[in-house]
This record gives structure tokens, C-alpha cells and sequence, in this order.
């Protein structure tokens, strides 16, 4: 996202693994690799680890959260069919299952984005409930987003400290140029985390690559525009953290000075990082954002071209092999569901 995440090119950082390791092992993700490649991680294993808190909804909100859930009836009622134009990138024949998708944890995160407001958190799930009926998202075919994930630049693989899915950003890995079939494969990339969340989790780990940076292989500010549109309006509460490794120093300039005019609870979510730095860069200062990587990834669950230890390499065959698996599994449980 240039307007953010996009701003100036990456310098050359003496960070492991360094640029020419990175060439080699992103040249090898565009031609496969002489080695058994490692299927991708889409369960988390369940662990006694820690989960993000989510917060608890205040007794007002709960009220909230209560009323809307006496009116589901008239929030489903009446809903558009598919949309012409999605019926060319959806399998019709998944469900829709809106009621599966209306849970509390669903109606509380509306309600926490909407500040507690009845009449805003309302019209928010019907607008999403609209959007879900017309659109279909989680029906989004495989091969039609396939081109955007050819060369890795986009992915979900395995998971952070917290359970939550970890979706990788290899921006200088970027092949295409069409906007909305990119945001069609941002969509299908959170549907695909959100069906493998765990109990108590709800949100997603961004883990941004800034190796190579720059305009040319970056997405527009349209774009950019229009999928924060989408993820503010239809994928509420659902960032975790956004990790941005060695962002090069015209980026790191630029977010100081637009920091102080950020949402505050949106700006607490992004984090830099220096991987081989132990400690924050600027660990005197609670408002800093640089972290060190241990505070959200365990290294050895960390990609190793995203400077961790896991010698995860992106395969594209073994890759979309693991995603059309899925896609069939989660369409064939919805069909057992609406049986």
C-alpha cells in the first residue's frame, strides 16, 4: 500500500539473510526448488501458550450486542442475490450460511468498532451482511485468484506467538498489475485465516518484507484505498499487528510525521523491527514503534526470507495443491451443515 506501506524504496540492509540470499531464494520461489518443498501451515497446534486478550465488551455494549441479536431475523431478511459480475469468481454452489457467520464474536466486534453505537453497529453488520450475500467471499475460487499468488508475494503460513495466522508480504515479489483480482486474493487470504482460527482468536499477524521496496512494485493508493474500505468496513477488529521488517528510513521518516494524526488504536498495531537488533531500538519510549521480532514470532516459526529460522521456502505447486484442498474441504463441511 504505497500510501503507507509503499512510501520510498528500501535501502540495502545488512540483515540475515542478506540481499543476495534473499535473490537466490526468491529466485527459487518463481522456479520451484530442487529440494522436497515444506507444505504451508494452516492448523495452529494447540498449545498452552498465551492468546491475544480480546476486550471484553462493557455492560452497555452488551446491551448493544444483546439487542441486535433479538433482531437477527430482520438483519437476514431480504437479502440480494449473487451480483452478476461475482457469479464469474464464485462456486455458487457453497452455502451462504449467514447465520453461521452471525456469532457473538462476529456482532462484538461490530460493536467494539462502532463504539458501542446501536444504530452504527447495526447498519455495519447489514451493510456486511449485504456485501457477504452479493459478493460471496468465502466462496471465491481458487483458479480465479491463482495468478496472485504465483510468485509468493502474498501468502498466510503458520502462526505468531499469539495463535494468530501470520499472513507474509513479499512486495518486490509483486506479478500483477489488476486491482481488483488483487483484493479478490487479499480476500480469499483472510477468509483462508479465518476459518483456521483457533478458539479465542480473532485476529491476523501482518509480516511486511520491505527488501527492494519501491513505486514500481507497489499496488496504487486506489487500491490501497479500497482494500482498507473492505477490511475496515467488512473485516472489523480483525488486525492484530502489522510487522514491518527493516523499513527502509524515508518510511520510517514519513510515519513520524503522519503517526500523530493515526487512530490510536490503529497506530498501536504497527511495529517495526530490525532483526538482528535483541531490543527495540527505542526502548525508553512507550510510544516508539519499533519491537524486537521475539515479541511477536518465535524465530523457528518465522520464515527464514522474512529473517526467522524456518526454512519455509514458497513453492507454488505445493502451495496451491495445500489451498484447493482446503477450499474443497470447507465447501464440502458447509454443504454437510446446511444437510
Amino acid at each position: 500500500m504505497r500510501s503507507l506501506f509503499g512510501f520510498g524504496k528500501a535501502e540495502e540492509t545488512p540483515a540475515s539473510p542478506n540481499a543476495s540470499e534473499k535473490a537466490a531464494n526468491d529466485a527459487q520461489t518463481a522456479a520451484g526448488d530442487s529440494e522436497p518443498a515444506i507444505p504451508p501451515v494452516f492448523d495452529c497446534a494447540v498449545s498452552d501458550g498465551p492468546l491475544q486478550e480480546i476486550k471484553a465488551l462493557s455492560a452497555d455494549e452488551q446491551q448493544v450486542l444483546e439487542r441486535i441479536k433479538a433482531e437477527i431475523p430482520e438483519l437476514i431478511a431480504d437479502l440480494p442475490p449473487i451480483d452478476e459480475e461475482a457469479k464469474k469468481f464464485v462456486d455458487e454452489t457453497v452455502p451462504l450460511d449467514i447465520e453461521g457467520w452471525l456469532t457473538d464474536e462476529c456482532i462484538a466486534r461490530y460493536v467494539r468498532a462502532r463504539k458501542g453505537v446501536y444504530d452504527d453497529t447495526k447498519k455495519a453488520l447489514r451493510k456486511s451482511i449485504e456485501w457477504r450475500a452479493a459478493t460471496r467471499p468465502h466462496a471465491l475460487r481458487p483458479d480465479v485468484v491463482e495468478i496472485e499468488s504465483r510468485t509468493g508475494k502474498m501468502y498466510f503460513n503458520g502462526f505468531d506467538k499469539l495463535s494468530r495466522p501470520v499472513i507474509y508480504m513479499y512486495n518486490h515479489r509483486q506479478n500483477t498489475k489488476e486491482p481488483d483480482n488483487q483484493i479478490r486474493w487479499v480476500v480469499y487470504t483472510l477468509e483462508l485465516c479465518i476459518r483456521h482460527m483457533r478458539p479465542g482468536v480473532e485476529k491476523v499477524t501482518l509480516a511486511i518484507d520491505t527488501t527492494n521496496w519501491g513505486f514500481s512494485n507497489s499496488v496504487s493508493i486506489g487500491t490501497a484505498k479500497k482494500f482498507l474500505d473492505i477490511l475496515s468496513n467488512h473485516y472489523p477488529e480483525r488486525l492484530g499487528r502489522a510487522v514491518v521488517f527493516v523499513p527502509p528510513k524515508l518510511f520510517v521518516g514519513f510515519y513520524s510525521l503522519v503517526s500523530p494524526f493515526i487512530d490510536p488504536v490503529t497506530k498501536a498495531k504497527v511495529a517495526f523491527v530490525k532483526p538482528n537488533d535483541p531490543a527495540p531500538a527505542q526502548s525508553e519510549n512507550s510510544n516508539s514503534p519499533w519491537i524486537a521480532v521475539e515479541e511477536c514470532f518465535a524465530r523457528d516459526s518465522l520464515e527464514k526470507d522474512c529473517y526467522g529460522n524456518w526454512a519455509f521456502q514458497y513453492n507454488h505447486q505445493v502451495y496451491w495443491k495445500a489451498v484447493e484442498d482446503e477450499f474443497a474441504q470447507a465447501k464440502a463441511a458447509l454443504l454437510e451443515k446446511q444437510n
